[in-house]
């Protein structure tokens, strides 16, 4: 009963008030389905979290002292852990210093000093003394506290200087200048480079998936090569110094070799590719030849085209069938039917 039938009772019920609250002109349950229910989801997923990355260290671990398959690479991933709570549980590592009481005479020996020691432009340093603040915050972020007294040992001579301590929380996104707390320091140094190479490496993942896909097989294939070639130069510079005219005749040749296997008479196939190109050069004519004319044929047009009628039909048809598996699985959920939230099949 305790992993079966509560479970499946609680989630019905909250289920059925969260559904029906919308609709019930009650305060009390308005709030319940306004506050207390988000509340109670950002609680439990905290500790889902939490457990998660329990079973993640645990994993990691497990594989490093039965030496699996690539082994040495969970090291990493358990120092990272670690060294991701230290950066922001155990140790701030965020100093900021304050400047007060400079002197006219001072201040361009003061900005020399500071902008050699924070890799700052000397004139941005004078400009932000002259503002006429009381306060003047040095733009950097030091990583120890030691490191803010070697730099207030050069200047503390020139005016008052006093440490500041960047406060729990707020050193998580703490940053100052070019530099930040430690915290900063790990996700703008170690996670945002980490992540660019994933990213990196997904094109090529992409291009070699392209590739398989594109080969002209049936109608639907000659469709999905022919909207990826638009589109890839639709968005590139050499795209738009390609001549629609050209284009133009190119897709008249091409005409040509969708009719010709129909048409059984060559000469009435030649017939349909001369006729075109006759048209389409009277008009270039006529025209003037504009490099941006036919915008039927232009790459930029067509691409823009593309992207906002089919590519977004098609995007809206899979949010309504997302929107519809979403109402069909949570209606399942709050009747019953649907347990796998309990483990069972």
């Amino acid at each position: 009963m305790m992993k079966r039938q509560i479970p499946l009772l609680i989630v019905i019920v909250v289920g059925l008030i969260t559904l029906f609250g919308h609709f019930i002109a009650n305060e009390s349950v308005q709030n319940f389905v306004d506050n207390d229910s988000t509340q109670w989801y950002d609680i439990i997923a905290s500790f889902a979290i939490f457990l998660g990355a329990l079973n993640l260290l645990k994993l990691q671990m497990t594989k490093i002292y039965r030496k699996k398959k690539n082994w040495q690479y969970s090291i990493l991933a358990v120092l990272g852990f670690f060294f991701a709570i230290f950066a922001g549980f155990i140790y701030r590592g965020g100093y900021t210093v304050n400047l007060e009481g400079v002197t006219a005479e001072n201040r361009a020996e003061v900005a020399g000093i500071i902008a050699e020691e924070t890799h700052t432009l000397e004139a941005l340093v004078i400009t932000a003394l002259d503002g006429g603040a009381d306060t003047y915050q040095i733009p950097m972020v030091f990583l120890t506290e030691g490191g803010a007294e070697d730099l207030i040992e050069t200047i503390s001579s020139f005016g008052e200087t006093e440490i500041i301590s960047v406060p729990w929380g707020a050193h998580l996104q703490l940053k100052v200048g070019n530099s930040g707390s430690l915290f900063w320091w790990m996700f703008y140094y170690i996670y945002t480079p980490l992540a660019a190479t994933m990213f990196a490496l997904l094109a090529f993942f992409v291009a070699s998936a392209s590739y398989r896909a594109f080969r002209i097989r049936n109608f639907e294939a000659t469709l999905l090569l022919s909207a990826g070639i638009i589109l890839m130069l639709g968005r590139v510079p050499i795209g738009q110094m390609i001549s629609p005219w050209f284009v133009g005749f190119i897709f008249v040749l091409a005409v040509g070799a969708i009719v010709a296997p129909m048409v059984k008479n060559k000469a009435i196939t030649l017939g349909i590719v001369v006729i075109g190109i006759v048209l389409l050069a009277i008009w270039g004519n006529l025209t003037g030849w504009d490099s941006t004319k036919p915008s039927i044929f232009y790459f930029p047009v067509l691409q823009e085209w593309i992207f906002n009628v089919p590519t977004t039909a098609g995007a809206r048809a899979i949010m309504i069938g997302i929107g519809l598996g979403i109402v069909g699985t949570s209606f399942r959920i709050i009747i019953g039917l649907e347990r796998s939230f309990l483990g069972e099949k």
